[in-house]
Protein backbone atom coordinates (compact mmCIF):
# COMPACT_ATOMS: atom_id res chain seq x y z
CA UNK A 1 0.00 0.00 0.00
CA UNK A 2 3.09 2.57 0.25
CA UNK A 3 4.15 1.66 -2.70
CA UNK A 4 0.94 2.44 -3.99
CA UNK A 5 0.54 5.70 -2.29
CA UNK A 6 4.23 6.89 -3.83
CA UNK A 7 3.37 5.49 -6.81
CA UNK A 8 0.32 8.08 -6.95
CA UNK A 9 2.30 10.92 -5.88
CA UNK A 10 4.66 9.83 -8.89
CA UNK A 11 1.83 10.16 -11.60
CA UNK A 12 0.63 13.21 -10.02
CA UNK A 13 3.77 14.82 -10.14
CA UNK A 14 3.76 13.63 -13.94
CA UNK A 15 0.76 15.28 -15.11
CA UNK A 16 1.15 18.48 -13.17
CA UNK A 17 4.05 18.54 -15.76
CA UNK A 18 1.66 17.75 -18.76
CA UNK A 19 -0.89 20.05 -17.52
CA UNK A 20 2.20 22.57 -17.27
CA UNK A 21 2.45 21.94 -20.82
CA UNK A 22 -0.61 22.53 -21.99
CA UNK A 23 -0.71 25.62 -19.85
CA UNK A 24 2.26 27.19 -21.52
CA UNK A 25 0.42 26.34 -25.20
CA UNK A 26 -3.26 28.15 -24.02
CA UNK A 27 -0.74 31.10 -22.24
CA UNK A 28 1.00 31.16 -26.02
CA UNK A 29 -2.41 31.01 -28.12
CA UNK A 30 -4.05 33.39 -26.40
CA UNK A 31 -1.16 36.21 -26.57
CA UNK A 32 -0.85 35.82 -30.31
CA UNK A 33 -5.23 35.72 -29.97
CA UNK A 34 -4.81 32.86 -32.42
CA UNK A 35 -8.78 33.09 -32.79
CA UNK A 36 -10.88 35.61 -33.37
CA UNK A 37 -14.25 34.09 -31.97
CA UNK A 38 -12.30 33.67 -28.90
CA UNK A 39 -11.93 37.34 -26.29
CA UNK A 40 -9.09 37.71 -24.36
CA UNK A 41 -11.40 36.98 -21.35
CA UNK A 42 -12.23 33.44 -22.77
CA UNK A 43 -8.10 33.03 -23.19
CA UNK A 44 -7.77 33.69 -19.55
CA UNK A 45 -10.77 31.25 -18.25
CA UNK A 46 -8.62 28.41 -20.32
CA UNK A 47 -5.86 28.92 -18.30
CA UNK A 48 -7.56 29.05 -15.35
CA UNK A 49 -9.16 26.49 -15.87
CA UNK A 50 -5.90 24.30 -16.70
CA UNK A 51 -4.57 25.87 -13.38
CA UNK A 52 -7.54 24.34 -11.88
CA UNK A 53 -7.04 20.86 -13.79
CA UNK A 54 -4.12 19.57 -10.85
CA UNK A 55 -7.02 19.97 -8.02
CA UNK A 56 -9.08 17.60 -10.25
CA UNK A 57 -6.53 15.13 -10.78
CA UNK A 58 -5.52 14.59 -7.38
CA UNK A 59 -9.39 14.56 -5.78
CA UNK A 60 -9.97 12.05 -8.57
CA UNK A 61 -6.58 9.89 -7.16
CA UNK A 62 -7.72 10.10 -4.17
CA UNK A 63 -10.94 9.33 -4.20
CA UNK A 64 -9.66 5.89 -6.25
CA UNK A 65 -7.10 5.41 -3.85
CA UNK A 66 -9.24 5.68 -0.42
CA UNK A 67 -11.80 3.71 -2.47
CA UNK A 68 -9.55 0.93 -2.76
CA UNK A 69 -8.80 0.68 1.20
CA UNK A 70 -12.69 1.26 1.69
CA UNK A 71 -13.87 -1.02 -0.43
CA UNK A 72 -11.54 -3.23 -1.42
CA UNK A 73 -10.91 -2.18 -4.97
CA UNK A 74 -8.16 -2.98 -6.87
CA UNK A 75 -6.60 -0.15 -9.25
CA UNK A 76 -3.40 -1.19 -11.08
CA UNK A 77 -1.25 2.23 -11.55
CA UNK A 78 -1.50 1.52 -15.24
CA UNK A 79 -5.20 2.52 -14.77
CA UNK A 80 -4.49 5.52 -13.08
CA UNK A 81 -2.45 7.06 -15.64
CA UNK A 82 -5.25 6.51 -18.34
CA UNK A 83 -7.77 8.13 -16.03
CA UNK A 84 -5.08 10.59 -15.47
CA UNK A 85 -4.70 11.06 -19.10
CA UNK A 86 -8.67 11.18 -19.77
CA UNK A 87 -8.28 14.29 -17.04
CA UNK A 88 -5.28 15.82 -18.53
CA UNK A 89 -6.92 15.63 -22.42
CA UNK A 90 -9.76 17.29 -21.41
CA UNK A 91 -7.91 20.80 -20.78
CA UNK A 92 -6.35 20.51 -24.23
CA UNK A 93 -10.04 19.40 -25.75
CA UNK A 94 -11.16 22.82 -24.53
CA UNK A 95 -8.23 24.89 -25.61
CA UNK A 96 -8.48 23.59 -29.27
CA UNK A 97 -12.51 23.28 -29.19
CA UNK A 98 -12.63 26.59 -28.02
CA UNK A 99 -11.25 28.42 -30.88
CA UNK A 100 -14.12 27.23 -33.41
CA UNK A 101 -17.28 27.17 -31.28
CA UNK A 102 -16.88 29.05 -28.26
CA UNK A 103 -15.72 28.90 -24.62
CA UNK A 104 -19.55 27.61 -22.85
CA UNK A 105 -19.77 24.73 -25.85
CA UNK A 106 -15.94 23.73 -25.70
CA UNK A 107 -16.15 23.06 -22.48
CA UNK A 108 -19.45 21.24 -22.02
CA UNK A 109 -17.85 19.18 -25.47
CA UNK A 110 -14.84 18.36 -23.80
CA UNK A 111 -16.49 17.67 -20.41
CA UNK A 112 -19.17 14.90 -22.17
CA UNK A 113 -16.56 13.64 -24.01
CA UNK A 114 -13.84 13.08 -20.92
CA UNK A 115 -16.61 11.77 -19.06
CA UNK A 116 -18.54 9.58 -21.26
CA UNK A 117 -14.68 7.81 -22.20
CA UNK A 118 -14.12 7.74 -17.97
CA UNK A 119 -17.72 5.94 -17.92
CA UNK A 120 -17.26 3.39 -20.57
CA UNK A 121 -13.65 2.39 -19.34
CA UNK A 122 -14.43 2.58 -15.38
CA UNK A 123 -16.69 0.13 -15.94
CA UNK A 124 -14.47 -2.79 -16.70
CA UNK A 125 -11.82 -0.97 -14.45
CA UNK A 126 -14.06 -1.27 -11.12
CA UNK A 127 -16.91 -4.11 -12.10
CA UNK A 128 -18.65 -2.42 -9.80
CA UNK A 129 -22.08 -0.52 -11.29
CA UNK A 130 -22.65 1.61 -8.15
CA UNK A 131 -18.78 2.94 -7.71
CA UNK A 132 -18.70 3.61 -11.51
CA UNK A 133 -21.82 5.85 -11.15
CA UNK A 134 -20.27 7.13 -8.07
CA UNK A 135 -17.17 8.19 -9.65
CA UNK A 136 -18.81 9.84 -12.67
CA UNK A 137 -21.08 11.72 -10.47
CA UNK A 138 -18.05 12.99 -8.92
CA UNK A 139 -16.72 13.56 -11.95
CA UNK A 140 -19.90 15.61 -13.18
CA UNK A 141 -20.24 17.77 -9.76
CA UNK A 142 -16.30 18.51 -10.31
CA UNK A 143 -16.38 19.35 -13.85
CA UNK A 144 -19.45 21.51 -13.40
CA UNK A 145 -18.15 23.09 -10.11
CA UNK A 146 -15.33 24.25 -11.46
CA UNK A 147 -17.49 26.03 -14.22
CA UNK A 148 -19.21 27.87 -11.35
CA UNK A 149 -15.68 28.55 -10.09
CA UNK A 150 -14.66 30.38 -13.72
CA UNK A 151 -17.81 32.20 -13.71
CA UNK A 152 -16.92 33.48 -9.73
CA UNK A 153 -14.16 35.70 -10.28
CA UNK A 154 -14.18 37.71 -7.33
CA UNK A 155 -15.32 34.71 -4.44
CA UNK A 156 -13.43 31.95 -6.59
CA UNK A 157 -10.48 31.99 -3.87
CA UNK A 158 -13.17 31.32 -0.91
CA UNK A 159 -15.62 29.31 -2.83
CA UNK A 160 -12.40 27.24 -3.95
CA UNK A 161 -10.76 26.93 -0.53
CA UNK A 162 -14.11 25.93 0.88
CA UNK A 163 -14.45 23.42 -1.13
CA UNK A 164 -10.84 21.87 -0.22
CA UNK A 165 -11.54 22.11 3.46
CA UNK A 166 -15.16 20.55 2.93
CA UNK A 167 -13.12 17.34 0.73
CA UNK A 168 -10.31 17.51 3.18
CA UNK A 169 -12.72 16.98 6.38
CA UNK A 170 -14.87 14.35 3.62
CA UNK A 171 -11.60 12.28 3.32
CA UNK A 172 -10.34 12.54 7.29
CA UNK A 173 -13.98 11.52 8.17
CA UNK A 174 -14.51 8.40 5.90
CA UNK A 175 -10.67 7.21 7.10
CA UNK A 176 -10.92 7.78 10.72
CA UNK A 177 -11.19 4.02 11.74
CA UNK A 178 -8.76 2.93 9.25
CA UNK A 179 -5.93 1.11 10.79
CA UNK A 180 -3.12 2.35 8.16
CA UNK A 181 -0.75 -0.58 9.73
CA UNK A 182 -2.89 -3.33 9.48
CA UNK A 183 -4.06 -2.13 5.75
CA UNK A 184 -0.39 -2.26 4.77
CA UNK A 185 0.02 -5.47 6.23
CA UNK A 186 -2.65 -7.14 4.66
CA UNK A 187 -1.41 -6.03 1.23
CA UNK A 188 1.70 -7.53 1.75
CA UNK A 189 0.65 -10.69 2.96
CA UNK A 190 -0.29 -12.47 -0.14
CA UNK A 191 2.81 -12.19 -1.72
CA UNK A 192 4.39 -13.58 1.05
CA UNK A 193 2.07 -16.38 1.16
CA UNK A 194 2.52 -17.27 -2.74
CA UNK A 195 6.53 -17.52 -1.83
CA UNK A 196 6.13 -19.60 0.50
CA UNK A 197 3.45 -21.67 -1.92
CA UNK A 198 5.86 -21.52 -4.31
CA UNK A 199 9.03 -23.00 -1.66
CA UNK A 200 6.80 -25.62 -0.41
CA UNK A 201 6.31 -26.84 -3.93
CA UNK A 202 10.06 -26.62 -4.78
CA UNK A 203 10.94 -28.53 -1.49
CA UNK A 204 8.50 -31.73 -2.90
CA UNK A 205 9.68 -31.46 -5.93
Amino acid sequence: MTKKLWSILGLCVVFALVLQIIHALAVQRGYYHSSELLSVEDYRMIIRSVKYGMVLVIMVFAAFFLSEILQDWRIHPIQYVLVGAALSIFYLLLLSFAEHIGFEMAYLLGAIACIGLLFWYLRFVLANASGVLIMVGLLCLAYATMFILLRMQQYNLLVGSCLLFATLFGVMYSTRYVDWYAESEKHSKPKRKGRMIREDRYMEL
